[in-house]
C-alpha cells in the first residue's frame, strides 16, 4: 500500500463547470426555489409607496435698515442641515401627529406568509379558517375603527388585543387580564386604574369575522415622531443649494401625500413666527410711541400759539435766529439718538456697545445744546420762548412724521411678508410603489439561492472524499486509469436481460435468428455498437496486450469496492469486443449470489463455475457457446451464494489452470471487495485485475480499504477504470459518426 502513488490535486474552471454539470438538476430545483421564495417575499410584503415635495428656503432679508445702513445684529444663515433638523423636530411633527391620528394604531392578527397568500386566495382563506386553531387570524379583509382611545402612561406603546365577540360587539385584553368583558360599536366604555387615570376606547366600526383578534395601539407622543421621521428624510442637490426635496414613504398613497403637505405647513408656520419676531417687537414700540408724540406735538402748536396771541411778539434779529435754529437741530438730534437708544434698551442691556455709543452720542449733544441755550440767555425772554416754542413744535412734527412712516412700513412689510420657507411642489399620491421590487426580488432570491447551493457544492466537493473524476481516481488509489467509460442513455434504455432456451442456440435450429436477435438486445455492443462508451471499450481492447504483458497467466478480473459499479457491463461487452477479434474468450461469472451474465447472453443458470470446480459438473456441460461467435460463458450456477457450495481458491486455481490456457483470454466478473470475499481469494489466480470504480459513488476511504483487501490477499492490481462518467461527448467523435452515417 505504501508503494501507491498520490498525485497532487488540480483545480482550474473546468473542474467547477463539471461539478455543475453534474448538479444541473439540483440547480434548476435551487433557481425554481428562488423564484418561489421571490413570490412569497412579494405577496407577503406590503407595498411602499413614497410621495416627494419641493421646498425652497429663502435667506433673510433684513440685513440693512431702513436708512441703507448695514444691520449691526450679529446673525448666521442657517445651512439645509438646520433646516432638516427643524423639519424633523418635534415642534413641527408633534401637531401633525395629534391632526392625523398617528398615536393611535389597530391592525388585525394574521400569520405571516400564510395570511398574505390567503388574502390573495379566497379558496384558501376559506379552508383555512375553518380550523379551530386558524380562528383568531384573520384570512381575507378585516378591519375595526377606533375614533377614541385613551390610555394611560404605563399603557402607552403596549399591545392591546380587541376580540370580536359578533355583530358589532367586542371585548379588550391586554397580555395580563381582560379589561372590557363585553362592548358594543358606537358606545364610550372607560375602565379605571387607580392613581393612573382611566382607559377610554370607542370603536365605530367593525368588519370583521367573529374570533379574530386586532392588535391596538396607543403610542406615546416620543415613540410617534420617532417612527415618523424613519419614515421622512430630506435631499439635497449640494450643500450650496437653497432647494430642498422633502420625501415620505408609507403604504397608502393618499394618506402620505396629505401628511407630507401637512408637515410643509406646520414647518412654514414656525419660520415664519420665527421670522416676524424682531419685526413685531419694532412694530409694537412705535405703535406705542407714536401717539404719545402725536399728543406732544398738538400741546406745542397750542403753546406756541397761545404764548404769541399774549406776548405780542415780533422777530429779533437774525443772531437770534441763528442760534435758535442751531439750537433746535441739536435737540432734533438729541430726541432721535434718544428713541434709537430707547429702542435697542429693549433688545439689549446698558452694558452693550451700541447703547453705550448711543449714550455718549447723547451726552455730547446735551453738552452743546447747554452751551447754545447760554449764548442766547441775554436775548429778550420774550422771543428766547417764542423761539423755544418753535423749536419744540418743529421737533415733535418731525418726529411724528418720521414714526408715522416706519409704522406704515412695517405694517406692510408684515401684509405682505411670504416668509423664508416657499412650497415649490406640493406633494402628490403616488401610483406605483418604490418596494417590493419585482425585478429586485427574483433576481435577489435566484441569484442567493444559486449563489448558496454552488457554495455548498464547492465546500461539498472541497471537504468530500468522494472520487468523481479520473484525477481524484489516479490520485486515491496511486494506480493509472485505463479508461474513462461515460454515461450511455442507450444502454439505459435496454430491457431486462432475457433468459433464451439454450436448445434455439443450437446449429439448424429454425429459431436461431430470433434468439441472436432477443440476445443483441441484452448487450450494448451488439445492439448499439457505435456507442460512444463501446468505442472506448475498443480502446481499452486494444490495451489488454499492454495492460497484460507482465501477468503470469492470460486471466483477467474485473472487480469495484461497492455494488452497482458497472463492473458487469464492462466485463461482458470487453468480452463481446475481444470475441469479435476472433480471439475465442471466456467470460466467467464469479458472482455467486447475484450474477445475470447468462440472462444477458439468454443461457440458463446452471450448472455453473461452483458445479465445474467442484467436479459436479462436467467441463463440456458447463462451459456454454454463446450466439456471438468465439465467446463462452460460464454461469454462476445454482448454488445462490450458500457458503458450503463456493470453491475454495485451491479448488479455483486449479481449474483455471486446466481450462484458460484453452482460451486467448479468460474475463472474471466478480463480486464487490467490501461486500463479500470472492474478489480477495479469486483474484490471486488472476494474472491482471482491474478495479471499476463509478464516478461520484465511490469515497477515498472505501477505495484504500477495497485495495487493501486485494493487497493483503495477493492480488495484483493492474489498473482502474472510471464508469458512467459525467464527461460529455467529444465533438470529434460526434463528427466522426455524423460522416460514417
Amino acid at each position: 500500500m505504501q508503494g501507491y502513488a498520490t498525485v497532487p490535486a488540480t483545480s482550474d474552471a473546468k473542474e467547477y463547470l463539471r461539478l455543475l454539470l453534474r448538479h444541473k438538476f439540483g440547480l434548476l430545483l435551487t433557481l425554481l426555489l428562488g423564484l418561489g421564495l421571490a413570490w412569497l417575499y412579494l405577496i407577503s410584503t406590503d407595498k411602499v409607496y413614497e410621495t416627494s415635495a419641493l421646498v425652497e428656503v429663502n435667506k433673510p432679508n433684513n440685513y440693512f435698515n431702513s436708512d441703507g445702513s448695514a444691520n449691526q445684529t450679529d446673525w448666521n444663515a442657517p445651512t439645509i442641515k438646520e433646516e432638516a433638523n427643524l423639519l424633523r423636530s418635534r415642534r413641527v411633527l408633534s401637531p401633525v401627529v395629534d391632526a392625523f391620528g398617528l398615536r393611535t394604531y389597530a391592525e388585525a392578527k394574521r400569520l405571516p406568509v400564510l395570511g398574505a397568500m390567503s388574502q390573495r386566495i379566497p379558496i384558501m382563506a376559506e379552508l383555512i379558517s375553518n380550523f379551530s386553531f386558524a380562528q383568531k387570524y384573520a384570512w381575507g379583509d378585516a378591519t375595526i375603527d377606533v375614533s377614541e382611545l385613551t390610555v394611560p402612561r404605563r399603557l402607552e406603546d403596549s399591545e392591546l388585543t380587541v376580540t370580536i365577540l359578533g355583530p358589532n360587539e367586542y371585548s379588550l385584553s391586554d397580555e395580563n387580564q381582560v379589561l372590557i368583558e363585553r362592548a358594543r360599536v358606537g358606545d364610550q366604555v372607560a375602565v379605571e386604574f387607580s392613581n393612573q387615570g382611566p382607559l377610554v376606547i370607542q370603536l365605530s366600526e367593525i368588519e370583521a369575522p367573529t374570533g379574530v383578534e386586532f392588535s391596538v395601539v396607543r403610542g406615546s407622543l416620543q415613540s410617534t415622531v420617532t417612527s415618523l421621521r424613519a419614515d421622512l428624510s430630506t435631499e439635497t442637490t449640494d450643500s450650496k443649494s437653497r432647494m430642498v426635496t422633502v420625501k415620505l414613504r408609507g403604504n397608502d398613497p393618499e394618506h402620505i401625500a396629505n401628511l407630507t403637505n401637512a408637515i410643509l405647513e406646520e414647518y412654514t408656520s414656525v419660520k415664519l413666527g420665527s421670522q416676524n419676531q424682531s419685526s413685531d417687537a419694532k412694530l409694537e414700540v412705535y405703535e406705542e410711541q407714536l401717539p404719545r408724540v402725536e399728543a406732544e406735538l398738538r400741546a406745542a402748536e397750542v403753546a406756541l400759539s397761545e404764548f404769541r396771541r399774549s406776548a405780542n411778539s415780533f422777530n429779533e434779529d437774525a443772531q437770534i435766529g441763528f442760534k435758535l435754529a442751531q439750537l433746535d437741530k441739536l435737540e432734533t438730534d438729541l430726541l432721535e439718538k434718544e428713541v434709537e437708544r430707547d429702542d435697542l434698551l429693549k433688545r439689549y442691556t446698558v452694558n452693550h456697545p451700541t447703547p453705550k455709543r448711543l449714550q455718549k452720542a447723547i451726552d455730547v449733544l446735551q453738552d452743546k445744546i447747554r452751551q447754545v441755550r447760554g449764548t442766547i440767555r441775554s436775548a429778550p425772554n420774550t422771543q428766547r420762548e417764542i423761539g423755544i416754542l418753535e423749536d419744540e413744535l418743529e421737533t415733535k412734527r418731525n418726529l411724528f412724521i418720521e414714526i408715522s412712516e416706519e409704522l406704515q412700513k412695517l405694517q406692510l412689510a408684515n401684509v405682505g411678508n411670504v416668509g423664508e420657507v416657499q412650497i415649490i411642489d406640493d406633494a402628490l399620491p403616488p401610483r406605483k410603489p418604490v418596494s417590493p421590487s419585482t425585478l429586485l426580488a427574483v433576481a435577489g432570491g435566484t441569484l442567493a439561492t444559486l449563489f448558496l447551493y454552488t457554495l455548498y457544492l464547492t465546500l461539498r466537493s472541497a471537504l468530500s472524499t468522494v472520487i468523481s473524476d479520473q484525477e481524484s481516481l489516479e490520485r486515491a488509489s496511486g494506480l493509472p486509469v485505463y479508461m474513462n467509460i461515460p454515461k450511455s442513455s442507450a444502454q439505459r434504455r435496454l430491457g431486462n436481460p432475457v433468459t433464451v432456451d439454450p436448445r434455439r442456440l443450437l446449429p439448424g435450429s429454425s429459431d436461431g435468428g430470433d434468439s441472436s436477435k432477443a440476445i443483441s438486445s441484452n448487450v450494448l455492443a451488439l445492439s448499439k455498437p457505435e456507442d460512444y462508451s463501446i468505442e472506448n471499450l475498443r480502446g481499452l481492447r486494444s490495451m489488454l496486450e499492454d495492460v497484460m504483458a507482465e501477468a503470469n497467466n492470460n486471466v483477467l478480473m474485473f472487480t469495484s469496492p461497492l455494488p452497482s459499479m458497472g463492473k458487469s457491463f464492462l466485463s461482458l461487452n470487453l468480452a463481446v469486443l475481444v470475441a469479435q477479434t476472433g480471439k475465442k474468450v471466456l467470460l466467467i461469472d464469479a458472482d455467486y449470489q447475484r450474477g445475470q451474465l447468462h440472462k444477458s447472453l439468454g443461457l440458463p443458470s446452471g450448472p455453473g463455475l461452483p458445479e465445474v470446480v467442484r467436479g459436479k459438473s462436467e467441463l463440456k456441460e458447463t462451459v456454454k457457446a454463446t450466439s456471438v461467435p468465439n465467446l463462452y460463458c460460464i454461469a454462476r450456477g445454482y448454488t445462490g451464494g450458500s457458503g458450503s457450495e463456493i470453491p475454495s481458491d485451491k479448488e479455483f486455481g486449479a481449474f483455471l489452470d486446466v481450462v484458460a490456457p484453452r482460451f486467448d483470454i479468460a474475463i472474471i466478473d466478480t463480486p464487490p471487495v467490501l461486500s463479500v470475499s470472492t474478489a480477495a481469494s479469486l483474484g490471486k489466480h488472476a494474472g491482471s485485475t482491474i478495479m471499476v470504480v463509478k464516478e461520484g459513488e465511490v469515497k477515498e476511504p472505501q477505495l484504500s480499504e477495497a485495495l487493501k483487501r486485494l493487497t493483503f490477499s495477493g492480488v495484483r492490481v493492474s489498473g482502474c477504470i472510471m464508469n458512467s462518467s459525467s464527461s460529455p461527448t467529444p465533438k470529434h467523435y460526434t463528427y466522426y459518426q455524423e460522416q460514417l452515417d
